[in-house]
């Protein structure tokens, strides 16, 4: 009688995709969480433009910066790994797909951030410059946005059980509108910034669902 052993198939592109969701939302939330704690701060004297020159020149803003673009790129693919599940539904998977779109301007405007700090000896007088004043609405615009989106696939992913759960809901929701009030408001005003720390809840948000996401696979 002949034999023959079984043959392994690969598994489908679709079903590849979806298992590489959650990993990338748990190293992405590692990331951000590590990125925000290395954030170099000011000593809160001075116009915004001095405030910023004492951040451009320290150590740790390309390690922060770095790790916060490495962070933006991972939740844009997680995201849109999430967006091509399968039976994710209609209006899921374009919420999903817009999300991942805005993840990807995220990223984006995150290099420019990053590089940000190649202009800072233009920074010292404390006068602002063409790159200073592209960064500053890079950062209210952009990142606002983005936290914002947080907030709704948050939500809106926990209520449906497809990005996380009820659980993880409030963690994403807070940490989302605490980003984006800090960012909103940090060309005008300090009052805020104690929000960014808060923020971090992004990250956690992003491990747990992510976490899930893995389990469920």
């Amino acid at each position: 009688m002949n034999t023959s052993a079984p043959v392994k198939m690969r598994p489908p592109t679709d079903a590849r995709i979806n298992r590489g969701s959650g990993p990338c939302l748990v190293l992405g939330g590692i990331a951000f969480i590590a990125g925000g704690a290395l954030h170099p701060g000011d000593s809160g004297e001075g116009n915004k433009v001095q405030q910023l020159h004492q951040m451009l020149v320290q150590g740790t803003w390309y390690p922060s910066h770095g790790l916060l673009l490495i962070s933006m790129a991972l939740f844009a693919a997680g995201i849109l790994a999430i967006s091509r599940r399968p039976g994710l539904g209609r209006r899921m998977a374009t919420a999903t797909g817009v999300v991942a779109g805005i993840g990807v301007l995220a990223t984006i405007g995150m290099a420019a951030h990053l590089l940000a700090a190649l202009d800072a000896d233009a920074l010292a007088a404390g006068e602002p410059t063409t790159i200073s004043t592209i960064q500053t609405w890079n950062e209210t615009a952009v990142d606002t946005l983005w936290a914002l989106s947080i907030v709704f696939l948050a939500v809106a992913g926990g209520l449906t059980r497809t990005v996380g759960n009820r659980v993880t809901l409030p963690i994403g929701a807070v940490g989302g509108l605490a980003f984006a009030l800090a960012s909103a408001t940090i060309a005008f005003t300090d009052r805020f910034d104690v929000l960014f720390p808060l923020g971090s809840l992004i990250g956690v948000w992003a491990i747990s669902a992510g976490v899930l996401a893995v389990a469920r696979t």
